[in-house]
């Protein structure tokens, strides 16, 4: 009889700390800002240009032979609405030194009329493998 006893002492004090914690979170309250306005989310269109890990170039995920990137450039140039171009490093350990062929595809894509050239934010830690 006494072990029934400690277990619902034991179930009583559980529930009265329980009710006590509980009536200490209804009433902190937090305000809530109201937001007005703002835009709709816009699915805006991009072009991506990759650097491998041999220094090939692939652009929005297919592979472009190095003859046929100023084509394929200067096609994306003379599209009505212009999109922004993307210029990323993939990250994964190189077979080759990737600087040279960045430099010159960065400037290749300037020759093609292209002047919406964006590169992405590296988060802190990470980095672009050479």
């Amino acid at each position: 009889m006494m072990p029934l006893i400690d277990v619902v002492f034991l179930l009583l004090t559980f529930f009265i700390y329980a009710m006590v914690v509980l009536v200490e979170l209804k009433s902190s309250g937090v305000s809530l800002i109201s937001v007005e306005g703002g835009a709709d989310a816009v699915n805006e269109r991009v072009v991506l240009v990759e650097l491998d890990a041999s220094g090939g170039v692939l652009i929005d995920g297919s592979a472009v032979a190095d003859d046929e990137l100023d084509a394929r450039l200067r096609e994306v140039a003379s599209l009505e609405n212009v999109p922004p171009v993307i210029v990323a490093v993939q990250d994964v350990a190189a077979t080759v030194d990737r600087s040279l062929p960045l430099l010159r595809l960065i400037d290749r894509i300037g020759q093609a009329g292209l002047t919406d050239v964006r590169f992405p934010k590296l988060e802190a830690g990470s980095g672009v493998r050479p």
